[in-house]
Parts: structure tokens; sequence; C-alpha cells
């Protein structure tokens, strides 16, 4: 409990002394801030241990936003993901999967550099994520049983965000976040053991990793476009085991200000 009390205070800490510190932007940027809205589409499966050990798959919609503001040496963002479908499936079983995330971090810019003789430029930062997942298959149960699982990740995470400027109007882009230390929360049999709902997990016991690769093309100076590869990892052992993996194709419009 202990190490609990640290980790939330931790993320506290980050959270409200970054915020607090913020200040107004001095120089522009190439890192698109603003709104962004995204919408994917791609294979899915999860192996959900606490309900079964066989894989369902399927298709699961990404619905995302996105705001980011640059200030005078850091990028601020903030990041919203809802993914839900009851067609995720197992032979004639199916079940309804529902998966929400919010994230905030801070990105810190290296040094330009030049990579096959474009502009590269590179951020990195932290950021603390809370991640809700929730399986409710199409099981049949009788008296008191019932056959549902939900999972939550409270993350501090690393995050790096890449960007190639191809063209002025042209960027090719890749970002990558990967949890470090989280304060998981799983869905345990009372019945059968008094296992605790609440543990400290690290990168090899409780993953929640993302990575997206594309093209942004600016229509106008404030407006672009992008379409890009995505794909997530939710691994979380500490528990009966859990792995939900996701390959998506994103379109992207973004609005700069």
């Amino acid at each position: 409990m202990k190490r609990i009390i640290i980790l939330i205070a931790f993320i506290f800490f980050i959270v409200i002394s970054k915020v607090s510190g913020q200040v107004e932007p001095m120089n522009s940027t190439i890192y698109p801030t603003g709104i962004s809205l995204q919408y994917g589409m791609g294979n899915y499966s999860v192996k959900d241990e606490y309900i079964s050990n066989e894989k369902y798959s399927g298709t699961l919609p990404l619905f995302s936003f996105k705001w980011a503001r640059a200030h005078n040496k850091y990028v601020y963002k903030l990041e919203m993901d809802y993914r839900n479908s009851s067609e995720i499936t197992n032979y004639n079983v199916s079940t309804d999967i529902i998966q929400f995330s919010f994230n905030q971090g801070f990105l810190y810019p290296l040094k330009k550099r030049v990579f096959l003789n474009k502009d590269l430029f590179l951020w990195m930062g932290p950021s603390t994520e809370i991640l809700l997942f929730f399986n409710d298959p199409d099981i049949a149960v009788t008296g008191f049983d019932y056959a549902q699982s939900f999972a939550i990740l409270i993350s501090a995470s690393y995050n790096t965000d890449t960007i190639l400027q191809i063209k002025p109007n042209l960027l090719l882009e890749s970002s990558l976040k990967l949890s470090i230390i989280s304060l998981g929360l799983r869905m345990v049999d009372s019945e059968e053991d008094d296992e605790s709902t609440a543990k400290l997990l690290t990168l090899l016991s409780g993953l929640n990793s993302s990575f997206d690769l594309g093209m942004r093309y600016y229509i106008f100076s404030n407006l672009s476009v992008k379409l890009a590869y995505r794909s997530e990892i939710i691994r979380i052992s500490s528990w009966e085991p859990l792995l939900s993996v996701s390959d998506n194709i994103a379109f992207g419009l973004h609005y700069k200000f």
C-alpha cells in the first residue's frame, strides 16, 4: 500500500507542477498544435483469461480527440481515445469490448537534425494516462454468476514524437508511447482466492503501448489531413493474463491555431 501511495503522489506531482507552470509560447513550431480528430478501423484481438483461454477477434473502431499547445520550452498535449464493438467473436460467441483512455503529457524538443537531406524534429517527455478496459461476453450464466471482466491502468509513461519535413506542406510523423510504471486494478474471483484487486505494475507486468506512423498533408496553412498506421498493445500478467492487440489504418483531420 505504501508503494501505491507513492505512485499516486508521483503522478499527482507531475500533473500539478507542469500545468501550473505553463506559459505563453514565444516561437512557432512545426509540431501540429491545435485540435485533431481521428477515426480508425482495423484488426483487433483479445485473450482475457479471466473469462476464457480462447482468443476473440474482430474489428474495433477507434475514435480519437487530441489537443496540443506549444510553450516556450515544451509542448503540452491532451488525448482521449474511445473504442467499442459488440462484434468481437470466437466462433459463435461474441463479446462487447469497451476501451477508453485519457492521456496528458509534455514533450520537450531535442536539437534539430538532418536525415536524408530533410529536417528531422524529435520530442521526448513524460505523460500520465488512465486506461479503462471492459469485456462483457455474451455467455449464458446461472444464478448469481456473471461473466464480465474489467481492468484499469493508471500509468506514468514515456513518449517520443518524430517529424520528418519532406516538403513545406508534407510531413512524415511517428509517435511512440510506452508505460513505465502503473497502478493496476483488475477484477478477481473473491470466492476462489484472496488476491488483491490493486497492484503496482512494471513495464513487464503491466504494459500499455502504442505506435503511430503516418503522413500529414497541409491543405491550408492551418488545416491538414493525416493517414496513418496505428498499433496498440495492452498486456497485464499479474492476475489472470490479459492481452489485447490492434492494428489500424486511421484518418485524421487537424486544425492548427
